[in-house]
C-alpha cells in the first residue's frame, strides 16, 4: 500500500517536457538566441520589438493555459475524474 502512494507521488510530480513546462524552457533558449542575435548584429527592430512581442505572446498563452485549468478544477471536471 505505502508503495502505491510513493508511485503515484513521483506520476505527479514528474515534469512534463512536452507540455507548458517544456514550451518555456524552449521559449528561453529561442529568446536567448534572438536577443543575442540581435545584439550582435545591432539589429534595434528585434531587441526592441520582436523578441518582447513573442515573450508577452508566449507568456499570455501559458497564463491562460493555467487559468483554464484553474477554473475547471473549480468547477470539479477535473476533480471527479480523479475520485
Amino acid at each position: 500500500m505505502q508503495e502505491t502512494k510513493k508511485d503515484n507521488e513521483k506520476d505527479e510530480l514528474k515534469v512534463e517536457w512536452l507540455g507548458i513546462d517544456g514550451a518555456l524552457v524552449l521559449l528561453f533558449i529561442v529568446l536567448a538566441c534572438v536577443y543575442g542575435y540581435g545584439m550582435l548584429h545591432s539589429i534595434d527592430f528585434i531587441i526592441g520589438i520582436m523578441a518582447p512581442g513573442i515573450a508577452i505572446i508566449i507568456t499570455v498563452g501559458v497564463f491562460l493555459k493555467y487559468c483554464t485549468e484553474v477554473f475547471s478544477f473549480a468547477t470539479g471536471k477535473k476533480g471527479k475524474d480523479t475520485e
